[in-house]
């Protein structure tokens, strides 16, 4: 299954989210509608604006404020990207230079703080309090786990534990609230805002344990961005954590001081490769993913009604390549 499969059935609601992101960032300052007008080239997945509808889709209610829902969490998605790739220095995404790239850190800051008051802002105007209450402390989360990811660059004693706890914050959470507040726009009940909650929670944490294997074993020309990305620079994800509990005690050393450089070699790489197949993480991760895949649809079981839309979501995003 391919994603335009999957969401085809929301193809008209994800083009009108579509416009309302474009209507929203629409500015006379000719500097901020270049960069507002480069980003709409290199539009992601939309993954979150997709779950928001399918979730007031499966609830029975879909309004004109949904869509202004799944503007908003685009943007605010958005805005975390160009923040990332500023601390990241990423020269690539989603195939083409990164803003920072092209305009340098300062512009692209204020370029994501651009993006972050458009998409409150459009959020205060459309959304009833409870939704703009429930994003803006989903915001926080965020921002806590992209200062913890950062603070732990280079710290290779990170755990497997502490490693989950800032993929929740900094990417689950989003997914989580994507669906809550999709639901909760529709009128559901307490009981199915709070199953729809875990099931994008656990479908996030699935989705960023994928994206970081990807980072060793995707291509580059579908990941949309340089391959060992992460390792360069300095972040520990799953696939390293299995290979430095896996390794001798010579091995273990000799990784840690890879990980510690900031550059890294050919022959670096190609240690750690001898590494991840050694240990089988990348197949160990990807079965972690699975696990977290399978929780959300168990978050789902006690439901009524067709949830073959959100089985299928769960699966794609466990076995994508991109």
């Amino acid at each position: 299954m391919i994603l335009t499969d999957l969401t085809k059935p929301i193809k008209k609601d994800l083009g009108r989210v579509e416009e309302k992101i474009s209507k929203a960032l629409k500015t006379d300052n000719v500097f901020i509608q270049q960069m507002v007008d480069y980003l709409s080239h290199s539009t992601g997945k939309r993954v979150r604006p997709a779950l928001a509808i399918l979730s007031a889709k499966y609830c029975g209610k879909l309004s004109e404020d949904l869509i202004s829902l799944g503007a908003a969490l685009e943007m605010l998605h958005v805005a975390t990207l160009i923040h990332d790739d500023i601390i990241d220095n990423s020269a690539v995404r989603r195939k083409q230079k990164t803003l920072n790239f092209k305009w340098g850190n300062e512009i692209s800051v204020l370029m994501g703080d651009y993006v972050f008051a458009s998409s409150f802002y459009l959020m205060a105007k459309d959304l009833p309090k409870n939704i703009v209450s429930s994003l803006a402390d989903t915001t926080n989360i965020i921002c806590h786990g992209e200062i913890s990811e950062t603070f732990n660059r280079f710290n290779v004693d990170l755990n497997e534990e502490q490693y989950l706890e800032v993929i929740k914050e900094k990417t689950a959470v989003l997914f989580a609230a994507s669906c809550q507040t999709g639901a909760m726009l529709a009128g559901a009940d307490a009981l199915t805002v709070k199953k729809l909650y875990y099931f994008g929670l656990n479908i996030g944490m699935a989705f960023q344990v994928v994206d970081d294997t990807l980072d060793f074993v995707g291509k580059q020309t579908k990941v949309g961005k340089p391959v060992m990305s992460d390792l360069r620079e300095g972040k520990l994800t799953l696939p390293v954590i299995y290979c430095l509990v896996s390794a001798t005690k010579a091995e273990n050393k000799k990784l840690k001081t890879i990980i510690l450089r900031k550059v890294k070699t050919d022959s670096d790489l190609k240690f750690l490769n001898f590494l991840l197949n050694k240990y089988d993480a990348i197949n160990r991760s990807l079965q972690k993913a699975k696990h977290y895949a399978d929780d959300a649809k168990m978050a789902l079981k006690s439901l009524n009604g067709n949830k073959n839309e959100f089985m299928q979501f769960a699966d794609f995003l466990i076995n994508r390549d991109f």
